[in-house]
């Protein structure tokens, strides 16, 4: 509201008293102030359906707008997405899943230079480092690979640190696969290490030695940006490794998935575990994991404790 400057007037008489003296001045006290100018109503939040180009509005709603390194991602519309791929009660059982809410989407899993930033603020703590697989550790120089060995504490702390939060599966898969029954986030087309689509490992790592000297490039990740083939293309921008690289941390528990329709689901609101959980959900698969963990649909568990080389996370930032 614009503030009125108030003047106080000073009106002299002239005219003659008892002994002719001057009439005396009105004092401010004996005169009304001056009005202020009457404060202009707030306007009416506007949107409507408008906004859209990648939004923004606020009170009326719309919103995303975002930032360098994020992707817009639109909601799904009404009718959703099928998510799962199970018959029914199996823990990945087909449901249906409504985003009401667009969101932004880190274009790339968090990267090495990005986290050392946070843990050289002093507010995140920093990765495991007794393995040779571990991305943080200086004479590596990998400022440019995902940042693994982080537990899930460590990711989420992360993102609310940069005014985000992880994933949660339902973003992670509508992101990765569009809902539109893709197989992985590029396409139909299988990967292979000499396509580019993913770094990831063919047949799968050997249980004796899991995070080996496996992968298309040997043991350990890649630099993210790597596998252009492999990206998951929106009219915004495009999302990298969301197969392969490193499995990612999402916000969710690794339970079975609810039966009908799901609107919005929060990791918060999940029917059947009203608390904390220890065993959260991952994404994506990562270098040392066969073609079947890149699949859009693919889900694993991890305890929320572990920090291992093939595991990461990327955030999003949830306006509204």
């Amino acid at each position: 509201m614009r503030a009125g400057w108030l003047v106080p007037l000073f009106v002299v008489g002239c005219g003659k008293g008892t002994h002719d003296s001057p009439v005396p001045s009105a004092s401010a006290a004996e005169k009304p102030a001056a009005s202020a100018p009457a404060a202009t109503p707030p306007a009416a939040p506007t949107c409507s359906p408008a906004c859209q180009s990648v939004e923004r509005c606020d009170a009326g709603r719309c919103v995303p707008a975002c930032g360098e390194g994020e992707v817009y991602v639109p909601a799904t519309g009404p009718d959703g997405f099928a998510m799962g791929r199970g018959p029914r009660f199996a823990m990945d059982q087909k449901h249906q899943v409504v985003l009401t809410r667009p969101f932004c989407m880190d274009a790339t899993e968090v990267t090495v230079a990005a986290y050392r930033k946070c843990v050289d603020a002093g507010t995140c703590t920093v990765p495991q480092l007794n393995d040779q697989n571990s991305n943080y550790r200086s004479e590596f120089q990998r400022a440019d690979h995902p940042i693994n060995m982080v537990n899930f504490g460590q990711a989420k702390h992360y993102c609310e640190s940069q005014g985000k939060a992880l994933p949660t599966e339902a973003q992670f898969e509508w992101a990765a696969g569009h809902g539109d029954g893709r197989k992985y986030p590029w396409g139909e087309v299988e990967p292979t290490c000499e396509n580019g689509t993913a770094d990831f490992t063919p047949g799968g790592s050997p249980k004796t030695d899991p995070a080996g000297n496996v992968g298309c490039h040997g043991g350990g990740t890649s630099p993210v940006k790597s596998h252009a083939a492999g990206k998951s293309t929106w009219p915004a921008g495009d999302l990298f490794d969301l197969g392969g690289n490193l499995w990612e941390w999402t916000a969710d528990c690794f339970l079975p998935y609810p039966d009908g329709q799901v609107i919005d689901p929060s990791p918060q609101a999940h029917p059947k575990i009203p608390g904390e959980c220890y065993v959260r959900a991952l994404r994506g698969g990562g270098w040392n994991r066969s073609k079947e963990a890149l699949k859009v649909a693919w889900r694993a568990g991890s305890k929320k404790t572990y920090r291992v080389p093939g595991l990461g996370f990327r955030c999003v930032r949830n306006a509204g």
